[in-house]
């Protein structure tokens, strides 16, 4: 919660919905934005990939295996994009 509310107020952002938290962590970026209210991408194709069963980069997760994992880290995600390129 301290990252998202620090980012927030380094961005000059008061308002969690003006927010998005990225990342491939359940445990950390989606659990860490679940805690601090913000909404949240998981990118299935980062950490996770072969415990959700992905082998190629671009590889979309079944709904229902990111939705168990998710579920078992106790992480909800807004979002899910498969990967995640800048």
């Amino acid at each position: 919660q301290v990252m998202y509310k620090s980012a927030m107020a380094m961005a000059g952002v008061d308002d969690v919905d003006e927010c998005i938290a990225v990342g491939d962590s359940l445990h950390h970026d989606i659990k860490g934005a679940n805690v601090a209210g913000v909404r949240s991408v998981f990118i299935s194709n980062g950490i996770h990939a072969a415990e959700l069963g992905i082998s190629e980069f671009g590889e979309a997760a079944s709904d229902s295996c990111v939705s168990s994992l998710a579920s078992s880290c106790g992480a909800y995600p807004s979002y899910v994009l498969s990967s995640f390129t800048w």
